[in-house]
């Protein structure tokens, strides 16, 4: 028997996400308050970047193998403890460390939360499980952001990590009593059969890894099939996807860096990351609707292009400007970008890749696009500390909103074959 009415665990994604949405803003900082550089920032998230291949495959492995519950329950245990142990993580190679370790736990609860769901709801009531359970987890990441603004004011990074680290902590206790035990076992092939539980699982983890790729599984990607129409198509979507998170591995792993580094204090550069979170909010809210309406080609090319121009024009921005008009662009490029934007591209592309897993081999499909996301974030990542540290953190946003309107070329190539 499925419960649909007990959904009350869903409101612990509210501090779980309240204590894990603002820790790469709060490790940012910390590594520059440590004495570290744009490089050391770029190490740390690209760190974390790369756990994330190992461990949505291991806990997706496990999704299907162990309790819901104890999963969850270990993931929270995971990040608590790092957490609450930050202050004495003295060292940036100790942050870097801890806050890797950090996310690779928190990977643990993607998919048993997102079963949950669906054991949580009879099939017809998916769509509206899941759409509140994704708004619960933006309030959480909101509510944290915002908490931080006003905590980074009185006390150390350090101590806010750790507060934030009891906050997952009590949420762990409460799981024990709140948390469901499953009734009934779903495998993970089961979310890629119902759209809105694909779309919630890929937010907020864009890995599932269903089958492990081979090599042969890429030869989509070869040079003659990416100039031969109909054929093109997949490998053109894919090397479209793969171009925006390269893009947003060089612009958002140093961007928290660059508000610091251009005369923001550590509240400012929060209140502008959150800023950004009330837009991606609306963002998402507005994309479900365009998405009935419109092409989702279209919607992608548009939101590349209004998202590649917010990258330019910050990256302008802070090429020649210090202090107030970098606090000024922030505030209405960035919501622009990182909100309404990314947004649209996020809900349109999503939808265009549960189309092809649907129609094809779903493992091999879902463990391409996992594998090429993974190293996408990874390289950019990688690639903004170098570009910022010899050149410049607007010379980074620059060639971040280049690569973008190069997506947006592809798109439009897409839409019109």
């Amino acid at each position: 028997m499925i419960k649909y009415k007990d959904t009350r665990w869903m409101y612990l994604v509210i501090p779980y996400n309240a204590s894990t949405g603002p820790l790469s803003t709060l490790v940012t900082l910390q590594i520059l308050s440590l004495g570290g550089n744009a490089i050391d920032v770029a190490y740390a998230i690209s760190l974390s970047n790369a756990a994330l291949i190992p461990a949505s495959i291991i806990w997706g492995f496990m999704a299907d193998k162990m309790d819901r519950k104890k999963q969850i329950l270990l993931s929270l245990a995971g990040v608590s403890i790092p957490l609450i142990v930050m202050p004495f993580m003295n060292s940036i190679s100790l942050v870097t460390l801890n806050y890797a370790l950090i996310t690779f736990m928190s990977t643990a609860s993607a998919t048993p939360f997102n079963l949950l769901v669906m054991e949580s709801a009879e099939k017809k009531h998916w769509g509206s499980l899941f759409s509140r359970f994704s708004l619960f987890s933006s309030i959480g990441v909101l509510l944290g952001l915002v908490v931080s603004t006003f905590l980074v004011i009185l006390l150390r990074i350090d101590q806010i990590e750790e507060i934030l680290g009891f906050s997952v902590l009590a949420t762990l206790i409460a799981s024990v009593k709140i948390l469901p035990k499953p009734i009934i076992t779903f495998e993970r092939t089961a979310i890629i059969h119902h759209k809105e539980s694909f779309l919630t699982r890929m937010r907020h983890l864009p890995m599932m890894f269903l089958h492990l790729p081979n090599i042969h599984h890429f030869k989509m990607f070869s040079v003659t099939r990416l100039f031969r129409k109909p054929i093109n198509y997949i490998p053109l979507l894919y090397l479209g996807i793969v171009l925006f998170y390269i893009s947003s591995g060089i612009f958002n792993t140093v961007y928290p860096a660059g508000l610091y580094v251009k005369g923001l204090n550590k509240s400012e550069v929060l209140a502008v990351i959150s800023v950004g979170m009330i837009f991606q909010i609306l963002g998402f809210r507005i994309s479900s609707t365009l998405l009935e309406n419109k092409d989702e080609k279209g919607l992608a090319y548009t939101s590349l292009i209004l998202r590649g121009a917010s990258y330019v024009l910050l990256g302008i921005f802070t090429q020649l400007f210090l202090g107030i008009p970098i606090l000024i662009s922030g505030l209405i490029f960035y919501p622009l970008a990182a909100g309404i934007a990314y947004a649209i591209f996020y809900s349109s592309s999503t939808t265009l890749i549960f189309k092809i897993v649907g129609e094809r081999r779903q493992g091999t499909g879902l463990g391409v696009y996992s594998t090429v996301v993974g190293i996408s974030l990874f390289v950019g990542s990688l690639l903004s500390g170098y570009i910022t540290h010899y050149i410049s953190y607007g010379i980074d946003f620059i060639v971040a909103g280049i690569i973008l309107l190069i997506a947006a070329w592809i798109f439009r190539y897409l839409e019109e074959g």
